[in-house]
């Protein structure tokens, strides 16, 4: 015996209105989850030809049949005119109703015409933190009167309202919508679909803001900016009012579009504007933050994503936002900032508290902070505390990320433990194998890396990295031709696996492997990055004259030394060489392209090596080219205190208070070093 529609005992019923196609993965979900809660089902079948008719019967819906005419409107119109219900309840068959009893106290609210409720809209992979919350009128008594309108996102709210016969408000019932998905839109090309049909609505409606503000999304969800742009601003330009549900999220299309085009200038005028209209938007807030991080303006930065913040999540009524503007995006947006400006203190506090925020897990974060903590902290402490910290939920993949920043940092015994609780959480195996592998590695242990590589099954996501993990391992151990018949496994027509196949290629070459992959590099970053990766990894197990046979070839892969010179040195002096480090990054000075950490790096070595005026003549350049950065100040600080020249370190923490006057870091310090100094 099949599941059925319970009957209700209320004097009105409630008709769920659907239409579908194809949609036996969904639609179980969704009638499932209205059960007992409505009164009869309605749906509207354009064409499917999997199980999705014989999932409605089970479930006792009535099926109507209507041949698809590019038009969502038309099959909604014809579920209604089929309902007996006096109220309507509209779903998409890739959605679900969260807390569904609730409806029947709305129904019966009096002097209500119509409910707004709460739509989650998950978005990205798979469903997790990332969704945009809106309002979405979809619960409305059933009059003749009241029909759909419109080709894509069409629209019955206009409906109701134009009536006047009751009021609208809206409920934080939630309606969880699936369909955003990627997995969803690549199956079902929705994108292709979606484009055909809003450019057939603006050929018949030019000059309609809502069907204009359609176009630029779907112009926007294919990275198409400067086509989105064109059509965000004709909407804007068509709009009769701000106070139109979708103006707030108009105005932070055209500033996201803008910034993606690197017009920041001009982003930031909207933004003045739309601040003004929309002062409590936390997106805006958000979007404002990003436009000053990119340009440097750090502190205007952090003004912006603190309001963003204090601001908080909107339940959906006002504005149509993407969860974590107000929260868990935000304050990573901080932690990010205030690490690039050296306060650690407060980015560890601003990590932390985006992951508790993104219920313990948010992978930029989670991977921030394990970086930051292994600064101060043991291994082995900092693994803990991470593992304690994320949430079941992507336990596994939280671990993994863990474990790649233990690794980074040169602790493959701890990652590896990370790793097993990975397993033992659930992670997929192919991505553990490959970091086991790496660790075995990193532990010289080249039977269990090699082991751990041969189990990660061919056709697998993770199997051409394994494919070129491979390469490393025989390179190691002297196998050269086992090294060449690893890169023939990877796929040579991806432009990644090009890329690893000429730069493995060319390292198995001047390992005296033979000529592969035709010979001389042309520069390429992609290229560039693999030797970068395959050097660091000879460099950490202590390969040196694997590392100087392939060290030539990261200029071979380069437009020219500028690109290789501050990163190499980076890289050697974070491997413990500080000597052929200085030389990289002083011919990265000469060249007038090093950047403000180059300098400082440089000054760092010169007092190591207890050259005190390089070192201040170092540090002092790093900070006049980045003033911003609070370690540029705590440097020459310290430097100048461990000199005894007390009220100079004094001087240059009174000029850091004047750029950053809140840095707990420094006033702390300045208070510390009044004492020594005997300074007012």
């Amino acid at each position: 015996m099949g599941l059925r529609v319970v009957p209700t005992e209320s004097a009105e019923r409630i008709s769920l209105c659907i239409i579908m196609r194809d949609e036996e993965q969904h639609l179980a979900r969704c009638l499932t989850s209205v059960r007992g809660a409505v009164d009869e089902i309605i749906i509207v079948d354009t064409g499917s030809v999997d199980g999705s008719i014989a999932i409605a019967e089970r479930f006792g819906a009535t099926v109507l049949h209507e041949e698809w005419q590019g038009d969502f409107a038309a099959p909604r119109n014809t579920a209604i005119d089929a309902a007996s219900g006096e109220w309507i309840l509209v779903l998409d068959a890739d959605e679900e109703v969260i807390g569904a009893h609730a409806l029947r106290e709305l129904i019966e609210t009096p002097g209500v015409e119509g409910w707004s409720l709460r739509e989650v809209n998950f978005i990205g992979e798979e469903r997790g933190i990332d969704s945009v919350v809106m309002s979405a009128f979809r619960l409305f008594r059933n009059r003749p009167e009241y029909r759909y309108e419109g080709a894509l996102h069409e629209q019955v709210m206009g409906a109701v309202s134009h009536a006047g016969l009751g009021e609208m408000r809206f409920a934080g019932v939630e309606i969880h919508h699936y369909g955003y998905l990627e997995p969803t839109n690549r199956a079902k090309k929705k994108s292709d679909r979606n484009m055909a049909i809003v450019l057939g609505e603006v050929e018949r409606k030019p000059e309609d803001p809502f069907t204009l503000f359609n176009a630029g999304v779907e112009f926007q969800r294919v990275e198409r900016h400067e086509e989105a742009l064109e059509y965000f601003r004709r909407s804007f330009d068509n709009l009769d009012s701000l106070s139109v549900y979708y103006a707030s999220l108009l105005v932070r299309n055209i500033v996201a579009s803008l910034h993606m085009l690197g017009r920041d200038d001009e982003a930031l005028e909207v933004l003045a504007d739309g601040l003004q209209a929309y002062p409590d938007f936390a997106d805006l807030h958000h979007l404002e933050g990003r436009v000053h991080a990119g340009r440097r303006e750090f502190r205007a930065a952090m003004r912006s994503f603190r309001r963003a913040v204090e601001i908080g999540e909107h339940g959906g009524d006002r504005y149509l936002s993407q969860t974590g503007m107000g929260s868990f995006y935000a304050l990573s947006g901080l932690g990010l900032l205030h690490q690039l400006m050296g306060d650690k203190g407060e980015a560890v506090r601003a990590f932390k508290r985006s992951i508790e925020a993104a219920d313990g897990f948010f992978a930029a974060p989670v991977i921030a902070l394990t970086r930051l903590l292994l600064d101060t902290d043991p291994p082995e402490v900092v693994r803990a505390y991470m593992s304690r910290l994320v949430s079941e939920r992507k336990r596994a993949e939280a671990l993994i990320l863990i474990a790649e920043a233990l690794l980074e940092r040169g602790y493959p015994a701890e990652a590896r433990e990370a790793l097993l609780d990975a397993r033992r959480a659930g992670a997929e195996d192919g991505p553990v194998r490959l970091q086991l592998a790496e660790a075995a590695l990193r532990l010289g242990d080249l039977a269990e890396a090699r082991a751990e590589l041969a189990a990660i099954p061919e056709g697998g996501g993770s199997y051409p990295r394994a494919c070129a993990a491979r390469a490393v391992v025989e390179l190691l151990d002297g196998r050269l031709a086992d090294a060449g018949a690893a890169l023939e496994d990877i796929d040579g027509d991806a432009p990644d696996g090009r890329a690893v196949v000429r730069a493995y290629g060319r390292a198995i070459e001047a390992h005296g492997g033979g000529a592969r992959d035709g010979g001389a590099l042309d520069p390429d970053p992609a290229v560039l990055d693999v030797l970068f990766s395959l050097a660091g990894s000879f460099l950490a197990l202590d390969r040196l004259d694997s590392f100087n046979l392939v060290s030539p070839l990261l200029y071979e892969a380069a437009e020219g030394p500028d690109d290789v010179d501050e990163r190499l040195g980076h890289l050697l002096l974070r491997e413990g060489f500080a000597e052929p480090a200085a030389e990289r990054l002083l011919a990265a000075v000469r060249a007038g392209v090093a950047s403000p950490d180059a300098y400082a790096a440089l000054g760092h070595i010169c007092q190591e090596r207890d050259l005190p005026e390089d070192a201040e003549a170092f540090l002092t350049e790093a900070r006049e080219r980045d003033r911003q950065n609070i370690c540029r100040y705590l440097d020459l600080a310290q430097l100048r205190a461990g000199r005894g020249r007390f009220a100079d370190a004094d001087a240059a923490l009174r000029e850091g208070l004047v750029m950053h006057p809140y840095s707990s870091v420094l006033g702390e310090l300045r208070q510390s070093m009044k004492l020594l100094a005997g300074v007012g």
